[in-house]
């Protein structure tokens, strides 16, 4: 690998960026971390939150700002993602989002020419631009590495500069191409997720750990990592299915939507468990039949390696409207627009094994377990 310009060390050095907007792009790069750490050879790797040393604003607004904006006008936030990417508004946001960048990242341009990386690998679009800027100046010459972490890209993925993409998708690759990458950067490899995933556990024992039934029909109720979307209106119409059920909900960081739930647990005839924020969601889903949850890349991802059967509602506009349609149209995705469906949907799984298997069966084929691993290798490669 040629870094000229690089400080020569004996150890190869390893930068992966993130950015906490959701819990998604910080899981994918402690999990691209990790295994980095486990390839052979002397490997130093760092992992970096590249708003660290962004000014308070600039972190609001990619943090809580986001956060705040997708729960209480997503469509709004639609609109946004949509005019960023396509049409006339496209080419003005975009100057404008990089002169921001420009702005706002003197810190994390800073750590980046100080540490002087062998391997800058990223799962946020941010820190990679700002990257691939300071590499275009001259003041780097690590090797950029894109992990794109939604089965189908937005522009803002695209930097001049990035020497490979990953993706999880074919059709996200010709969309790539389509925009003007090299095919020859563009790897289909799938979203890198924590190894944990590719590990299946023996369903019983599990049941016995986490004090669960293991013949009830199980219900897996995700919310991302900040505990959005309607859990309590599910919860609400899981009520209506006669057949037994368990289910597990979690809620993420939504401290407010955990004690919600515990104060209306009383009202549901099903078994409950409420979790919060967990560390082993790939437990719960070696328990679970089939999980409900919003459409984030890095959750269907883990739930495509682990073979369970996907039920999406309330996708955020954009990403996650772009992600539910491309699995649905793959088979490995039932997308339900309105929630009042969810029992019968619910209740043809539950009554039709052979279906079950079926979608469990297309979940694992599509899925690329070694997605993480892979991704590395290649980072490093020659």
């Amino acid at each position: 690998m040629d870094h000229s310009g690089t400080h020569k060390r004996e150890t190869m050095r390893i930068v992966v960026c993130h950015v906490p907007a959701g819990a998604g792009h910080t899981r994918a790069a402690q999990a691209l971390a990790a295994a980095f750490k486990d390839l052979p050879g002397s490997h130093e790797v760092i992992l970096l939150d590249a708003l660290e040393r962004a000014t308070p604003f600039f972190r609001w607004s990619y943090t809580q700002g986001y956060i705040h904006l997708i729960q209480s006008a997503p469509f709004l936030w639609g609109g946004i993602y949509y005019s960023s990417d396509f049409g006339c508004c496209a080419g003005p946001i975009r100057s404008f989002s990089r002169l921001s960048n420009k702005l706002q990242a003197k810190g994390f341009e800073q750590q980046l020419i100080e540490l002087n990386p062998d391997i800058i690998a990223g799962t946020h679009f941010f820190p990679m631009d700002v990257a691939a800027f300071l590499k275009q100046r001259g003041k780097i010459a690590s090797r950029l590495v894109t992990a794109i972490t939604d089965y189908l890209p937005h522009s803002f993925w695209i930097s001049p500069g990035i020497d490979l993409y990953t993706i999880g998708s074919q059709e996200g690759k010709e969309d790539l191409v389509k925009r003007g990458v090299d095919g020859n950067r563009i790897h289909l490899l799938g979203i890198p997720i924590d190894l944990k995933f590719g590990y299946k556990q023996d369903r019983t024992g599990l049941a016995k750990k986490l004090e669960l039934d293991p013949n009830l029909f199980t219900v897996l109720i995700g919310s991302g990592g900040t505990g959005t979307g309607p859990v309590d209106e599910l919860i609400s119409m899981l009520q209506k299915i006669t057949h037994p059920i368990q289910i597990l909900a979690v809620t993420g960081t939504n401290t407010h939507l955990f004690h919600k739930l515990e104060e209306h647990r009383h009202r549901i005839s099903h078994p409950m468990k409420i979790y919060g924020f967990i560390n082993n969601m790939e437990e719960l889903m070696d328990v679970s039949d089939v999980i409900i949850t919003k459409p984030g890349g890095l959750t269907c991802a883990e739930a495509l390696t682990k073979g369970l059967p996907l039920i999406l509602v309330s996708p955020i506009p954009g990403q996650e409207t772009r992600n539910a349609t491309y699995l649905e149209r793959q088979g490995v995705a039932s997308l339900v627009e309105k929630i009042d469906r969810i029992p019968g949907v619910i209740g043809q799984l539950q009554e039709d094994p052979d279906k079950r298997r079926l979608m469990k069966e297309k979940a694992v084929h599509f899925s690329r377990q070694d997605a993480t691993l892979k991704i590395a290798q290649l980072a490093v490669a020659p």
